[in-house]
């Protein structure tokens, strides 16, 4: 019998701890990705720049190929820092994806 007294007053421990366990992993992951969207910005101005720089080279300096492969450059970079503005315009246009409509309720005439 104390064997099972001593499972049921361990049971709401194990139970607490697996709750905080998910929510700092939560935490850190949110953390981590917010830290990490800086450096990835950074990362995709580079690569548009060399995006560039590569194009220029491969057609040997021609004029047109570096404004369209710059203007894609520009595309790609405004996406890149508007990713969050992007998702709320496009979230609100999908279906299921608005506000909750009210039903009215049924009144008992009774």
């Amino acid at each position: 019998m104390s064997l099972i007294s001593g499972l049921t007053a361990t049971a709401p421990d194990l139970a607490s701890s697996s709750i905080t366990i998910q929510a700092g992993l939560l935490d850190w992951t949110s953390e981590t990705a917010t830290s990490l969207r800086g450096v990835l910005q950074v990362v995709a101005i580079t690569v548009a720049v060399l995006f560039v720089v590569y194009k220029a080279v491969q057609s040997k300096f021609a004029i047109g190929t570096i404004i369209v492969s710059a203007l894609a450059a520009g595309v790609f970079i405004w996406i890149v820092f508007n990713v969050t503005s992007l998702d709320d315009t496009v979230g609100e246009d999908l279906p299921g994806s608005g506000a909750p409509q009210s039903t009215p309720s049924q009144v008992d005439p009774a």
